[in-house]
This record gives C-alpha cells, structure tokens and sequence, in this order.
C-alpha cells in the first residue's frame, strides 16, 4: 500500500509537491483553504489569503520563474502579471491532473506529530471538523497570507494600514502617503500611489540595491546569471 503524504496549501510549491510526490507513487492529499489553485496569485478584492495588487507582475523573470516540467507559454512577457501568473499554475494542475487530489475550502487547523513518525492533520470545511493520520506531511501554505503590523510610540491620526489590504490603488487618491519599508511591495506601493497621491515618501531603515527590471535588453535575473563570475565589485557597478 502507497505511503500517504498531507500537502497544505494548493499554490506554486504545494502543487509542484503534489505533482512529484505522485510521480513516486506516492498517495497524497492536498488541502487549501481558498477556492481555486494559485494561493497567492489569485488576485481577490477581499482581504484574505492573497496579497497581490491589481498591477502585480513577478519581479522574477519567467526564465527563474517556471517550472523545468512546464514552461511557460512562449508569448508571456518577461515578467508575467498576476493573472497570467495564475492561469498558469492553474493550467499546470490541470495538466499533470492534480485536481483529483485537491480538496479546497478546507482550513488545516491542527497537525499533530504521532510517536510512530506519522502526523494526525484537523481540519475543517463547512463548519465539520475532520481527522485523518498521514504518514508524512509537506507544508507549503506560504508566508503572505498573515500581514506582520509594526508598532510604534507616539500617535497617527491618519490610516494606518498594511500592504497585504491593499487591493487598488485609487484609495491613495489626493492622499499624502509614507511607505515604510523597501521590499518588494514596498516598491509596489509606491510606485502605484505616487500615479495618484499628493506626494510619497519611502522611509527606510538602511540601504537597498535598486536594480532595473532589464539590464543589456535582458532581464535583470538572466543577465546577472551571466556575469555573476565576475568579482561583485565589478558587476555591481553594472
């Protein structure tokens, strides 16, 4: 009888874990929470699971981005918008025929490690409460779905909010905005509300290398592939 494997979350790893976890004849379960494969890239108006903006597009070139198995379709762009994105990883399960597998809308709200080495996973979909025990368990549920707040001394009487709520930028509208922080959706914000805001301001608490998305006509990722033997002082003055 084939071992059974609890993969969490139906996104980019869960499914590509999925996929290879079945490849060995292995007998999986996968469990998600939303309603449809992609996790993150679903874009929703509603806060909840996904943390893409409307004009979200990967910062990581399609040629880092695909699977090896499945490469992305010849006419998406460099970097691929959310919804290309999804459709994508949508079209992946559908091809190696994850569906079967996938039980959605079901929340995993406990995993107990057992003495003989087998995790017993809770969960929960429409209100029921189920047990099951697996001999192994894969957790790929991601880390965008939980916002981390920052707090600070002191009194704001403006909106405080944080990047995981925002869905469209037309809420900065007129707005004097301060983004604080320099990752990846940092960068989003301020870019998109500064088309729309009075003003913005980034707030920073050290430096960040800000590269271009292209470099020598070539993605970013795929040029500094190439000259990443070079010694880091030289290619970062690239």
């Amino acid at each position: 009888m084939a071992k059974t494997v609890c993969v969490i979350g139906a996104g980019p790893s869960g499914i590509t874990a999925a996929k290879n976890l079945l490849d060995q004849g292995l007998d999986i379960t996968v469990y998600d929470f939303g309603q449809e494969v992609g996790g993150n890239w679903v874009f929703s108006e509603k806060e909840g699971h996904s943390s893409v903006f409307e004009t979200t597009h990967i910062i990581s070139s399609k040629a880092y981005s695909q699977y090896e198995d499945y490469p992305m379709p010849a006419d998406y762009p460099d970097y691929p918008s959310h919804v290309q994105l999804k459709d994508y990883f949508q079209n992946y399960a559908k091809q190696f025929n994850l569906g079967p597998h996938i039980r959605f809308g079901t929340l995993v709200k406990n995993c107990v490690p057992e003495q003989d080495g087998r995790w017993t996973v809770t969960t929960e979909k429409g209100g029921v409460t189920t047990q099951k025990t697996f001999d192994a368990l894969a957790v790929c549920n991601g880390h965008h779905w939980e916002p981390r707040m920052p707090s600070y001394p002191g009194k704001f009487s403006g909106t405080f909010i944080h990047s995981h709520v925002v869905k469209r930028f037309s809420m900065f509208r007129d707005q004097r905005v301060l983004v604080i922080g320099g990752g990846n959706s940092a960068c989003d914000v301020a870019v998109e509300s500064s088309r729309v805001a009075k003003k913005v301001d980034m707030s920073w608490r050290r430096g960040y290398w800000i590269a271009p998305k292209f470099m020598m006509g070539k993605p970013a990722d795929v040029f500094s592939h190439q000259v990443d033997w070079l010694p880091r002082w030289i290619w970062r003055g690239l």
